[in-house]
């Protein structure tokens, strides 16, 4: 359950290739000292120092990455756009997170793990050229592209083409930078690749509007799904015991909770502890039955009546199981 409800945290979490870009830039800016500088890139992607870098040869230790298939698209399918084409062995895709087409900028993450190790991770974030300066960092190049190297080692860009970058950010386990280079060198277009999960949004206020993505993490038989627009709304099926929080209601004909997000309303079954739902933002939950929850989540700057959210709730469609084949088995 903790496990689980740490991947859910870090799944609502935003791409922090952005922030590391704009903190490391602001850094060098303003002449501060060094350590900072390091400390704030530390913040996503570890600590160290950088090396020289590879060729991109193949090393014994590098396999290829072998694309999997994509499977029939389920409520809401995002394509992904790029790959590592080489990895260490032993790591496995976890995360895939992905922009739906015409909806709003293309973005997308990716995210590998050896083992059960937090440290030992692979990140790949796909962002707008534009969101990213290259002031302060270290130009290189890597693959045959234009790259830059963060301060602190295990962070990456690269320039994929005119509008998009690569971020490739490798946890604390890469303390020279050694192994986010010769990943960043390997990036390669990943054609037919994708994220699909089973919901889809149907009826949603008109004041509701944004990019929408489609995300999918956690292992092949115990899997997260996560769709969300923007950040007014996201959809949620997961792996949780069903807690008594918020109006017990019937929602798509199974027992749930409400919670519109009234300041002032409290939590109805809890009166002894009322104030811990003051300030909430609005959410739904409907008990599947197996542990399995659906959740509609609120933004406290998108506010909802109980009306709407419950029709929210009532109109999200629920399709056939995504594909989780490219998941790990545990």
């Amino acid at each position: 359950m903790l496990r689980d409800a740490l991947h859910t945290i870090a799944g609502r979490a935003h791409d922090p290739g952005p922030v590391a870009a704009r903190v490391a830039a602001r850094a060098r800016a303003h002449r501060q000292r060094r350590g900072l500088l390091v400390a704030s890139a530390a913040a996503v992607a570890g600590a160290g120092a950088a090396v020289a870098v590879r060729p991109r040869t193949p090393g014994p230790d590098l396999p290829r990455v072998t694309p999997t298939a994509s499977g029939p698209p389920a409520g809401t399918r995002a394509p992904l756009a790029f790959r590592p084409g080489r990895l260490p062995a032993g790591f496995a895709e976890i995360r895939r997170m992905g922009t739906v087409p015409g909806s709003g900028p293309v973005s997308q993450t990716r995210t590998w793990q050896r083992g059960t190790d937090p440290e030992d991770m692979v990140h790949l974030f796909l962002v707008p050229r534009s969101q990213f300066d290259t002031f302060g960092f270290e130009s290189l190049t890597l693959g045959g592209r234009r790259a830059w190297a963060n301060a602190g080692p295990g962070k990456i860009w690269v320039e994929v083409d005119e509008k998009s970058m690569v971020s490739v950010s490798v946890g604390r386990s890469d303390r020279t930078g050694r192994l986010a280079r010769e990943i960043a060198a390997s990036i390669e277009p990943d054609p037919g690749a994708g994220v699909a999960v089973s919901l889809s949004f149907g009826w949603l206020p008109d004041r509701f509007t944004g990019p929408v993505s489609a995300e999918l993490s956690g292992t092949a038989d115990r899997w997260q799904e996560i769709l969300r627009m923007d950040r007014a709304i996201q959809a949620e099926l997961v792996w949780e015991v069903s807690t008594s929080k918020g109006e017990p209601v019937t929602l798509r004909g199974r027992p749930g909770w409400i919670h519109p997000g009234d300041p002032d309303a409290g939590c109805p079954d809890l009166p002894g502890n009322a104030v811990a739902c003051r300030g909430m933002s609005a959410f739904a939950r409907i008990d599947l039955g197996q542990n399995r929850l659906l959740r509609v989540l609120v933004d406290p700057g998108a506010t909802v009546n109980r009306t709407e959210l419950v029709r929210i709730t009532e109109e999200l469609t629920l399709g056939p199981e995504p594909d989780t084949a490219w998941l790990p088995r545990r």
